[in-house]
């Protein structure tokens, strides 16, 4: 609920220009800001799937529900960081750093912290780290208990990060088959390729699996490798293939380079991350009603870098609030 001073504000005809500017300051401030913090960024995020599919103790015998709840705790924890720090939307992309306490660090290989709890963590660029998309949550709630799962870790990013939701795919499309025990073992994305020859799928296909398989040096709770680890088969375990193209053509060898397509794609970025606040802060789905106002809201970050706090200020200021 407001508090009183919120109370006496409205009372008084003071929640308009600077007063109200100086209100939403206030509660950005304020220690209950934390709900907001954790409610949206599970939202956002789809946070709750991570864990819905248990990882197989035999094929990841070092995941258990320390990691797991660090993991969670690592996206709430950068978001956190990047809101109060006011960094602009480029750090959800890639970073220098993460949000780590001891249980990630051994799981990613970092060195320990100092102290207890979560602190801020500096990367090497052979950490193969940074930002949101390389998290192990991030990883592990697009992958089953088994495997990675290329085609949703690519719907997952089309839709959290540009804002965009693939069509549903068509009724009984077959399962992936495993590798038979006599043929060379081949790679999920070697498999995929029977889908995007299938006229019925190669479109959607063709935009979203690169989203995905770009990731494919991580797997399914997102620890990082250089091949990839296939039960069944002749031969050694195939290397890890993540290069490809955007849907524009853009090609890319590996996720650094792919995060780098995306960071030149920052307003679209942030257009999305304005798109999903909106949302939430509405409680209901956009329509096209609301394209003048969210353009407003975009106009007004794109003078502040597009800056975190500062897009939360202008969606809280917009017309699309008031109007609510």
């Amino acid at each position: 609920m407001p508090d009183d001073g919120l109370f006496t504000a409205a009372k008084g005809s003071a929640l308009s220009g600077k007063a109200l500017k100086k209100e939403v300051d206030r509660m950005l401030a304020d220690q209950r800001s934390d709900r907001f913090i954790d409610d949206f960024v599970r939202q956002w995020l789809q946070l709750h799937r991570l864990g819905m599919f248990v990882p197989d103790k035999k094929l990841y015998p070092t995941y258990d529900a320390w990691l797991e709840t660090s993991m969670r705790g690592e996206v709430v924890e950068y978001f956190r960081e990047v809101f109060t720090k006011n960094l602009p939307v480029d750090a959800f992309i890639d970073s220098d750093w993460t949000m780590a306490n001891a249980r990630l660090c051994d799981f990613y290989n970092l060195p320990e912290p100092e102290e207890g709890g979560f602190q801020r963590v500096s990367l090497k660029p052979d950490d193969h780290r940074g930002g949101l998309l390389t998290m192990g949550a991030v990883l592990g709630l697009t992958s089953d208990g088994t495997r990675h799962r290329p085609v949703h870790r690519g719907v997952w990013l089309s839709e959290a990060i540009l804002g965009k939701t693939p069509p549903p795919p068509p009724a009984n499309v077959p399962a992936i088959e495993p590798n038979p025990p006599t043929s060379p073992k081949a790679t999920l994305r070697d498999k995929l390729e029977a889908h995007r020859n299938d006229a019925n799928c190669s479109a959607c296909h063709a935009k979203i699996d690169p989203l995905g398989l770009v990731w494919d040096n991580y797997d399914a709770v997102g620890q990082w490798r250089t091949h990839e680890k296939v039960g069944a088969g002749v031969g050694e375990d195939p290397l890890v293939n993540p290069s490809g193209a955007m849907p524009d053509g853009r090609s890319f060898k590996d996720a650094s380079e792919f995060k780098k397509l995306l960071l030149a794609d920052r307003e679209k970025i942030a257009r999305a991350f304005i798109e999903h606040l909106s949302t939430y802060a509405l409680r209901r789905a956009l329509t096209f009603d609301d394209q003048d106002d969210l353009n407003a809201i975009q106009a007004e970050a794109k003078k502040h870098d597009y800056r975190i706090k500062d897009m939360v200020q202008a969606v809280a200021l917009s017309d699309l609030m008031r109007k609510r």
